[in-house]
């Protein structure tokens, strides 16, 4: 259970950072990572632009 557990918290750590990496993106700064092949980048891209809302996000 510990393997499992320290994987889990890598990856919180992981969205938490790609999180703070990508919440001062714009718009058209975060849509490229929506394509990316990397789950995490994609889930962190699509957080933001909930955050962001409006509009142009939709």
């Amino acid at each position: 259970m510990k393997v499992i557990e320290k994987y889990k918290q890598k990856k919180e750590r992981r969205e938490i950072f790609l999180y703070e990496k990508y919440k001062n993106y714009t718009i058209e700064q975060l849509t490229p990572i929506l394509y990316d092949n990397d789950p995490l980048k994609r889930n962190a891209a699509i957080f933001c632009l909930q955050i962001l809302s409006g509009d142009d996000v939709f």
